[in-house]
């Protein structure tokens, strides 16, 4: 395979993310890390999609080889969306979650939530 500098960044960025989110204790830190990993698959698909010399699909008699497929954009911008909505959700819980527990830990909210 043959990987560009901007694929492997959102590669690792993604794994980097997944481990945080795996090793936090903190839930403000499992949403900031939830987020990044959305961003680098945002990243990825952009950068996969990109190709210098394209030009938009808009007008008359262009030609095929020289533009750009809309699709990718519209599945991100649509994918964007999406993951702020379920970021403000997430906060939402979060907030709750504070509220009623006093603390952003993971641990002591599942203890006293056994309780």
């Amino acid at each position: 395979m043959n990987f560009d500098i901007i694929e492997l960044f959102c590669i690792a960025m993604f794994f980097i993310a997944f481990f945080g989110l795996i090793t936090s204790k903190s839930m403000i830190k499992s949403v900031v890390f939830m987020s990044l990993m959305e961003m680098a698959v945002i990243m990825f698909f952009l950068s996969i999609g990109f190709r210098s010399g394209l030009f938009a699909p808009i007008g008359v008699n262009m030609n095929p080889d020289y533009v750009a497929d809309p699709l990718p954009q519209a599945l991100m911008i649509t994918a964007i969306i999406i993951g702020l909505s379920v970021t403000a959700v997430t906060l939402t819980m979060l907030m709750t979650l504070f509220r009623k527990h006093n603390t952003t830990d993971w641990e002591i909210v599942k203890k006293k939530s056994a309780e």
